[in-house]
């Protein structure tokens, strides 16, 4: 079943929300899970993002225009969640590791660097501009092509080929800036 039902013989094309935000789920809720660490968040986010569209009085009618629309819309909602919760969940952050690092000592050098490595990468990542995680989370977590990618941001495939180019580089540098080097003897 597609987004796109004719609801009237007076419009061109009326466009189903509802559907078109089933139709959509998944990826959207990549794009806010890439600038959102918390499952649970990114939850209401796509709830609030869901609300946000069926209250919209201005919706596209073209559905060419739907997914980029969407997208717009998801990461207002993740800028906003930012906007409204960043200092206050810096801070809870900062209060829970320092107390994690004070009470627990590791059990095993696997656990630890384990640990370490999964700390690093998602540094590096967290480290990245919202749009470079987008990008490579669409790519390698969705597996989406350069075309849908490029219909669902309303970019060219060159574009996103640049932008996907550009975020791995960025990615790689910092995790070869964060990764100590060793010498074998």
């Amino acid at each position: 079943m597609t987004a796109l039902q004719p609801t009237s013989s007076h419009s061109r094309s009326a466009i189903d929300w509802t559907a078109a935000l089933i139709q959509h789920r998944r990826w959207l809720t990549s794009v806010l899970r890439s600038r959102i660490n918390d499952p649970h968040v990114v939850e209401d986010l796509y709830q609030d993002l869901s609300l946000a569209v069926l209250r919209q009085p201005s919706r596209p009618e073209d559905e060419a225009k739907v997914a980029p629309w969407l997208y717009r819309l998801a990461v207002r909602q993740a800028i906003n969640h930012h906007r409204r919760n960043g200092r206050r969940k810096r801070l809870q952050e900062r209060i829970e590791q320092n107390a994690y690092t004070a009470d627990h000592e590791p059990d095993a050098l696997d656990w630890l660097v384990q640990n370490e490595q999964r700390e690093l990468v998602s540094c590096a990542i967290q480290s990245l501009r919202p749009q470079d995680r987008e990008i490579l989370t669409l790519k390698y977590t969705e597996r989406w092509s350069y075309r849908q990618m490029a219909e669902h941001l309303g970019a060219s495939t060159g574009t996103i080929e640049y932008r996907l180019l550009r975020a791995k580089k960025r990615l790689r540098k910092l995790l070869c800036e964060s990764i100590p080097h060793t010498v074998n003897s």
